[in-house]
């Protein structure tokens, strides 16, 4: 079972980035929080591997209603210092993200591994996100997140074997 590190404390996301396992970025725009949360919430019990996803940040809910842009910018580090992947999520309200973009942007500077998760209705992803891992649909996604164990690529086969018999109701609701 995984846990979202927006809702630990300091010394438990010390302990739990030390610890080798991955964590999962989650970025989206706010108007996808639900397709975000229902995503997390499969990667940390389904997959079992622990997420950053920002619903759950108190000093970045702080930071966002007393307006502090430096505490906003910290706390997006944080999370991404913390995490081995960034799963961009992408809809067609991405594009009015400023935020997306630079989360993606710090991540590739910290060269922390980049999937790109396109959500239902959605014809297309902007070009400086097609260079990398681009995850179209449910398949797309299943794969993924079947390396993201402990073992890798190692597992990938059985994982996605078992992932895809799990119950994905959750995810198809966002992804095609």
């Amino acid at each position: 079972m995984g846990c979202n590190l927006a809702k630990a404390a300091a010394w438990e996301r010390g302990t739990f980035s030390q610890g080798g396992k991955r964590c999962v970025f989650i970025s989206h725009k706010k108007e996808d929080e639900d397709a975000a949360v229902a995503i997390g919430a499969y990667l940390t019990d389904v997959v079992g591997v622990n997420i950053y996803l920002d619903t759950k940040d108190c000093v970045l809910e702080e930071a966002v209603s007393s307006r502090n842009d430096q505490l906003i910018v910290d706390s997006i580090k944080r999370g991404l210092v913390y995490s081995s992947d960034l799963l961009c999520l992408i809809s067609d309200k991405t594009k009015l993200s400023w935020w997306v973009p630079y989360e993606i942007g710090f991540a590739d500077k910290q060269k922390i591994d980049i999937a790109v998760l396109k959500l239902k209705n959605v014809d297309d992803i902007p070009s400086y996100l097609k260079i990398k891992k681009v995850l179209l649909n449910k398949e797309d996604f299943l794969r993924y997140i079947s390396q993201l164990g402990p073992y890798g690529s190692l597992m990938a086969n059985e994982n996605y074997r078992y992932f895809s018999k799990c119950d994905n109701k959750a995810l198809m609701q966002h992804i095609d």
